[in-house]
């Protein structure tokens, strides 16, 4: 049968389902933790590729010393200093760099020094050639030169006081802060001031460099060889005997005791239980110039022409004689041997290192393997997608459908506890004993026939239970009898991928998309959580009480005891910590369609199947990183404007909207895996988790003060609660400030203020005017209904005289003459009322006024008219006004004169008008101010009519002589008048 393609895919798509492996028992062999290899150059951001030294400063940056400049490495990018960028590199070609007690950087030039501080570098000239430097015990600077040492004082440079002759060529600062000094005359020792000789291989020339060993011991090189000496014991690596080289060029003993030697013909190792060194093959043969450690163990090694590299600790390596193509499954058979399945590539045998290969051509029914069982005597059951096969002794035997079996896809074996032999296929569960299969499918209760993981915990009596992981849930098989437990249960998912079991009865089941569940005290609880894979291919559970779990995404490791604690609450931190290809594995990809698809051997270590190749750890050896990386926040933008990093709180001015921090996480055993989390205390509520982003933006922010907080997580979770942090002040603009507020606070007011007052003023206007409405209706009244009722009651009084007399022709004249006096009044008060004017010629004022002279003029009282001036058109209610003093005036005449002859005169003047209306009557006293308390309001509404039209009204009167009303009005001249009188 052809290997299938993509089986994983294939069998996902056809039965939305991958089962994984089960249950951790046995193990292999594993050696000590490989280390991981990463490289830059100048096509990475290194300005240029020879690096004399690397170092680490106290702020966690790593600085890279080149001919072209220096480099500032956060572990994802460069940034390079050099001359042409900085002005105080007068010359780029460096050679080293250290940090003095005031955490001031000092770089060593080919024409000086470069000091860096407080982010400003600055130029301090050296005429001697700088060869290396260092620190003495209090933190004082200290520069090798091609002459001499000197001491940098804070002003000046001092040269210490060597021997006469001695020419220094080499410094080192010793474990216990001193300062080791080589010479031509020898060693020296410089601590507290002071200068003594050491006394330390006398016989030693041409030294280029020296560094410490642990327990007080030194190292000592020149450019053919290497001295050790330490407890009492010297040793010397000779080039071209003990190493394969010309040269050696560098030095460095490490935190873990081991001895890392730079040559010209690649690095070498020595470790403590070793004595030849080792070459270290991921860098060749290339020349080593520097060896630096940082503080998290990572060893950077500076080459000549190859730029910089790192090695990191790893807690995964590949065993090199296994194939690297998709592993399926891996089992430990009894002889301590490995079997590793393959999809199409056959069946590889691999024990200290030897490797047996099973195909087609050796009896396996098919090169897919998808099932692996340790056996008796070393035996290993083998499922394929063709059968199944048992291997003993290199034999192989088959068996297959046409034997019993249900299915030949077999998806699982387990080996009972009584030697008999689970089978899982695609359709039902078979069990071997006594060379009989048993089958058992839907009929027998099983909610779906494709069988993936099997699991028989160690736990059981003697009626031992079997845990079957299915389509449709998880199924348990007891006394014979079937049971199946759902999401309605308490699983997380339906779907079983993986089973393996924990202490006191426990099962951890693994789901297709639905994460963890937990079977314990016969309770089903869903352990779904966003911090572990949805997609569990495999559990194994190390010695130490973890949990391994495998994905597409890799391989997490979570302690079982906090996983049970925590639960599915977001605010408990189970702390899991997840490994991929940084950490050695040959691929993220740890997913498997074979079961079991990982594995604990005896000794304890741990193999997984992933898409290319198995990937082993030892939980008894884990590096774990327990430094928490520093952090630092790299730039602050302000509407993609930089501005300075201050430690003091910073103020900002109104009228910005963006703001950028960008930081970084400063940790190199695994970079890619620092996570981040930020608040910007004063506007968030909880911190925001910002995974492996390096930015946090945020968007008009009110004006107030703030503090930008940001922590890292190193590639195992450590935390640095400390943290960076950038505290500033968003000032308010002018019309937020309290001054402008309470101005504007003033201001409403004030404006509130007016507009009530103005309010006030339009309400009192309204008033003022209805008052005057009502005023003027109630004249109109009085100056038209009233003085038509007297018109009236004149023709009416008339009209009884004539019919006294008998004179009814007459009377009848008059009767109409009445009627028609009604008529017009009222039509004058309806026009007075609704405020018509009239503005015909039949209607001036002259006309009016006559036709007022010619109804109020009776045979007892005749009324004459006289009028003058030249006529001009005035405004209609100026007329009316005079028209009405007028009437009023000649009603008081017809009902309390008692007179015999009226007289009108109206006269238009050039700028004034004048009316005079004379009597003969009786009279009055002009100034008897009670005359309105007596109902006699005629006189006050002739008053209040010259005012509206600013006329001056003038009555002469007294007793027995009769009376004058004169009415001056001011007039404007009018263009068209016409001649009256």
């Amino acid at each position: 049968m052809k290997p299938i393609p993509n089986l994983h895919a294939v069998l996902r798509c056809l039965f939305f389902w991958t089962l994984c492996g089960t249950i951790a028992l046995s193990a292999s062999a594993q050696s000590v933790n490989s280390l991981g290899h990463q490289s830059w150059s100048t096509e990475n951001g290194l300005p240029q590729n020879s690096v004399h030294q690397v170092f680490q400063s106290s702020d966690g940056y790593i600085w890279i010393a080149t001919e072209d400049g220096i480099a500032r490495f956060d572990g994802i990018d460069f940034k390079i200093f050099n001359h042409e960028n900085t002005a105080a590199f007068t010359s780029s070609d460096t050679c080293c760099i250290v940090q003095d007690s005031n955490n001031s950087l000092w770089i060593g030039t080919s024409d000086g020094l470069v000091q860096f501080a407080s982010g400003t570098f600055r130029h301090l000239p050296i005429a001697e050639h700088i060869v290396s430097l260092s620190t003495t015990d209090n933190g004082t600077l200290v520069v090798l030169t091609n002459s001499s040492v000197l001491r940098f004082d804070g002003n000046g440079f001092t040269p210490l006081p060597l021997p006469s002759g001695a020419t220094p060529t080499a410094i080192a600062k010793a474990a216990d802060g001193s300062l080791w000094i080589a010479s031509t005359a020898g060693i020296f020792q410089y601590q507290h001031d002071q200068l003594r000789p050491a006394s330390l291989a006398p016989n030693l020339t041409n030294i280029e460099g020296i560094g410490a060993l642990p327990a007080n011991g030194i190292w000592i090189r020149s450019t053919n060889s290497l001295t050790l000496i330490q407890n009492g014991h010297q040793r010397t690596l000779q080039a071209g005997r003990d190493l394969p080289a010309a040269r050696i060029q560098s030095a460095l003993s490490d935190s873990r005791g081991d001895l890392w030697i730079g040559t010209n013909q690649g690095l070498f190792m020595l470790d403590k239980s070793s004595s030849q060194p080792q070459r270290q093959l991921a860098l060749g043969s290339s020349s080593i110039l520097s060896t630096f450690e940082d503080r998290e163990g990572n060893l950077w090694i500076g080459t000549e022409t190859s730029g910089l590299d790192i090695l990191r600790q790893q807690n995964f390596r590949t065993i090199p004689e296994l194939s690297d193509h998709v592993i399926t499954a891996i089992v430990q058979t009894s002889d301590g041997a490995m079997w590793v399945g393959t999809n199409g590539d056959g069946l590889d045998r691999w024990q200290s290192g030897k490797l047996r290969h099973y195909a087609i051509r050796d009896g396996l029914l098919s090169e897919i393997i998808l099932a692996l069982a340790p056996g008796a005597n070393g035996s290993v059951w083998v499922g394929t997608a063709d059968g199944l096969n048992h291997i003993e002794a290199g034999k192989v035997t088959s068996y297959t459908s046409a034997d019993g079996l249900p299915d030949d896809l077999i998806r699982s074996l387990l080996v009972d506890s009584d030697g008999s032999l689970w089978i899982g296929t695609r359709r039902g569960l078979a069990h071997w004993q006594n060379n009989r299969f048993t089958i058992f499918t839907q009929t027998n209760g099983l909610k779906s026939n494709l069988i993936g993981a099997l699991l028989q915990p160690h736990t059981s009596d003697s009626h031992q239970d079997l845990w079957i992981g299915t389509l449709n849930g998880l199924s348990r098989l007891h006394d014979g009898k079937i049971s199946t437990y759902t999401t309605k249960d308490g699983l997380s998912g339906d779907v079983i991928t993986s089973l393996a079991e924990g202490q006191h009865g426990t099962l951890w089941i693994g789901t297709n998309g639905d994460g963890l569940s937990i079977y314990s005290n016969g309770v089903l609880t869903s352990l779904q959580r966003h911090d572990l894979p949805l997609t569990v291919d495999s559990i194994l559970k190390d010695d130490h009480g973890n949990l391994w779990l495998s994905s597409t995404h890799g391989i997490t490791r979570v302690s079982a005891s906090s996983l049970i604690a925590c639960g599915v609450s977001p605010d408990c931190n189970p702390r899991p910590i997840s490994y991929g290809r940084s950490d050695g594995m040959p691929t993220e990809e740890a997913s498997a369609i074979g079961h079991p698809a990982a594995w604990k051997t005896a000794q304890g270590k741990l193999w997984f199947a992933t898409r290319k190749g198995v990937a082993t750890a030892d939980p008894d050896h884990l590096s774990e990183n327990r430094v928490p990386a520093p952090v630092v926040i790299e730039r602050f933008t302000l509407d993609d404007i930089e501005l300075p990093l201050a430690t003091a709180e910073q103020n900002i001015p109104p009228g910005h909207n963006s703001f950028a921090f960008q930081y970084a996480g400063l940790s190199y055993a695994a970079p890619s895996k620092v996570r981040y989390r930020y608040i910007l205390e004063g506007f968030d509520k909880q911190w925001t988790q910002a995974g492996s982003r390096r930015i946090a933006y945020y968007t008009n922010l009110p004006p107030r003060h703030y503090r930008f907080r940001v922590q890292a997580a190193n590639n195992d979770g450590v935390w640095n609660e400390a943290g960076a942090s950038l505290a500033f002040y968003v000032r308010p603009p002018f019309y937020r400030k309290p001054w402008f507020l309470l101005l504007a606070v003033l201001l409403v007011g004030a404006i509130a203020i007016l507009l009530y007052r103005l309010r006030l003023r339009r309400l009192h206007s309204q008033f003022q005017a209805v008052l005057a409405e009502r005023n003027r209706v109630a004249r109109e009244i009085h100056d038209t209904l009233a003085q038509s009722f007297v018109g009236v009651s004149v023709q009416l009084e008339l009209t009884a005289q004539l019919l006294a007399q008998s004179q009814v022709a007459a009377a009848g004249q008059q009767i109409d003459r009445t009627r028609e006096y009604v008529r017009e009044g009222l039509a004058e008060a309806r026009r007075s009322i609704w405020d018509l004017r009239a503005i015909t010629a039949q209607h001036t004022l002259p006309t009016r006024l006559t036709r007022l002279a010619e109804q109020s003029s009776t045979e007892s009282l005749p009324i004459k008219i006289d009028i003058g001036g030249t006529y001009r058109a005035l405004a209609p209610v100026f007329e009316d006004e005079i028209l009405r003093i007028a009437q009023e005036a000649l009603s008081n005449v017809s009902r309390h004169a008692n007179a015999t002859h009226v007289s009108i005169d109206l006269r238009y003047h050039s700028s004034r008008l004048t009316l005079t209306i004379t009597d003969d009557g009786r009279g009055f006293e002009a100034a008897d101010d009670s005359l309105p308390a007596k109902g006699h309001f005629g006189v006050q509404g002739m008053r209040e009519r010259a005012a509206q039209i600013h006329a001056r009204l003038s009555i002469e009167s007294s007793p027995g002589r009769g009376t004058t009303v004169k009415l001056e009005a001011p007039i404007a001249t009018q263009k068209g008048a016409t001649s009256n009188g």
